[in-house]
């Protein structure tokens, strides 16, 4: 039974020495230059959290021109006005954790993404993900979820993301 019980502390060791560091992204960061979309703002999708409870949320996100992705999170409206004002009083949170950041890239007619993710007990790891390109102002992800863009601003500082991403 100890040799069990040593087992299992030291398996537990090695996973908080090994499973704790943060997953690095592997796409690189590059500036965008095009057209394709607007960066003068965030995009956003409304949605049901439960269809029982009919309880309408908005997820939002923002992409900046330096190549940087920040997923806003997700509010308890789908007024604008409501979740402007919510975001704004987000930010110094948004910009002190590393969880939301990352980096996008545009190849065709497509988004692709990479950022931190929430982790259950650990490091970061990295999320990837891709949106179509229907127009500058509308972008659809694989499960066909429509973002659309809002003109905004101030948008949170993009370069705080320095410190994480190169």
């Amino acid at each position: 039974m100890n040799k069990i019980i040593k087992y299992l502390i030291m398996s537990a060791l090695v996973l908080q020495m090994y499973g704790c560091k943060d997953e690095k992204l592997t796409l690189q960061r590059v500036p965008y230059t095009g057209n394709e979309i607007r960066t003068d703002g965030y995009y956003y999708h409304h949605w049901a959290s439960s269809e029982s409870l009919s309880i309408n949320k908005t997820a939002t996100f923002f992409l900046y021109r330096n190549g940087i992705k920040l997923t806003a999170g997700s509010y308890g409206s789908i007024d604008l006005d409501i979740v402007e004002k919510e975001m704004l009083s987000r930010y110094e949170l948004l910009v002190k954790q590393k969880i939301g950041w990352g980096v996008f890239v545009i190849t065709g007619n497509k988004v692709e993404y990479e950022e931190w993710t929430t982790s259950a007990g650990g490091g970061l790891p990295i999320y990837k993900n891709s949106y179509n390109i229907e127009n500058d102002t509308t972008l659809m992800n694989p499960e066909g979820k429509v973002y659309h863009f809002k003109q905004f601003s101030p948008k949170p500082d993009s370069t705080i993301a320095n410190k994480w991403i190169k």
